[in-house]
């Protein structure tokens, strides 16, 4: 099969594996799937293109889907208007978490989104009376398009989300074919070298925080719509980590690789369920692993065996957070 029809191969078989399944749990499985996807890839704006390594993105995540839940339950806000607004806000923390930050390079910009994560999940857990403190918030509204669609099942909030994947997806290769998206580049591999030749450091990397940050937010109001309840644990550590595992293990500075690391998640979040806490000892030795054998991540293989460049064009040299 030529290379340029793989993609849209792949779209036709995510599109017919929810009618292949016919299980509603295989559904809500790639559901999650999708999700994750879409965070892990709006993760990945900041590790693999801006070469930055954030530990609070998982807060933004979750900001996105108390905006949902809130905006939906206490103001009669519209669903789809609910995404957008979780979005915009989960921009506009990100903005100014970003512009505070991103001056800051290496493991200090790390720890200071680590800390606004913390912050985040502190007040989210003791500020009762807007977010209902670890009870969390409940019997949220499915989304709807007005009075016209409301989805209820799993398969619709597949198709949803894979929507969203595709259209990130297709943003992220249309961004990394641009001059921006080569500024980003530049800034990732060697950012003084690329103030010296024009290229406005500290506006890239804003730029690619916010835009990462209001993704997660979307993602965030869709996952609140599909359960239907949310708690303080969609801003914890745990979470932050799986998206790091995601992106690091399936290949950063890569479309593919987000997506595929994020179906190894949910694929082995699922086949280890028996053996419960020892799942997170597993999944840090996944992640040691693949640093060490394959700092390229999965999609490192298909190069090796197929010898595609374009599954390496923006990935990143030695290291993280340079």
């Amino acid at each position: 099969m030529p290379r340029t029809l793989l993609p849209f191969a792949l779209i036709a078989a995510a599109i017919a594996l929810p009618v292949v399944t016919g299980n509603t749990y295989y559904h809500h499985l790639l559901v999650l799937w999708m999700l994750f996807s879409l965070l892990a890839l709006s993760l990945n704006i900041i590790v693999g293109y801006i070469g930055e390594l954030s530990f609070g993105h998982a807060a933004f995540f979750g900001i996105g889907a108390y905006v949902a839940a809130i905006m939906g339950m206490d103001l009669g806000v519209p669903g789809v208007l609910g995404l957008v607004l979780a979005g915009l806000i989960a921009g506009l923390f990100g903005f100014v978490i970003g512009y505070v930050s991103l001056r800051i390079v290496g493991p200090q910009f790390a720890i200071l989104t680590l800390g606004f994560g913390s912050i985040i999940h502190t007040i989210t857990n003791y500020w009762v009376d807007l977010t209902r403190g670890p009870m969390g918030i409940s019997n949220i509204p499915r989304l709807a398009f007005g009075d016209v669609y409301v989805f209820t099942s799993a398969r619709e909030y597949y198709y949803l989300a894979l929507a969203f994947v595709i259209a990130f997806a297709y943003a992220c290769h249309a961004l990394m074919a641009s001059r921006t998206g080569r500024a980003f580049i530049a800034t990732r591999e060697n950012a003084p070298l690329a103030a010296s030749l024009g290229v406005d450091v500290f506006r890239m990397k804003l730029l690619g925080f916010v835009v990462a940050t209001a993704v997660a937010g979307v993602g965030g109001a869709v996952y609140a719509h599909y359960m239907t309840v949310i708690t303080p644990d969609v801003m914890s550590l745990h979470y932050m980590a799986a998206l790091i595992i995601m992106v690091i293990v399936g290949g950063r500075g890569t479309i593919a690789g987000p997506i595929i690391g994020a179906l190894i998640y949910v694929g082995l979040l699922e086949l280890l369920r028996a053996v419960g806490p020892l799942r997170l000892v597993i999944f840090a030795a996944l992640l040691t692993l693949s640093v060490i054998f394959l700092p390229g991540g999965i999609v490192s293989l298909w190069r090796r065996v197929f010898g595609d460049p374009e599954t390496t064009a923006a990935a990143p040299g030695e290291g993280v957070g340079r």
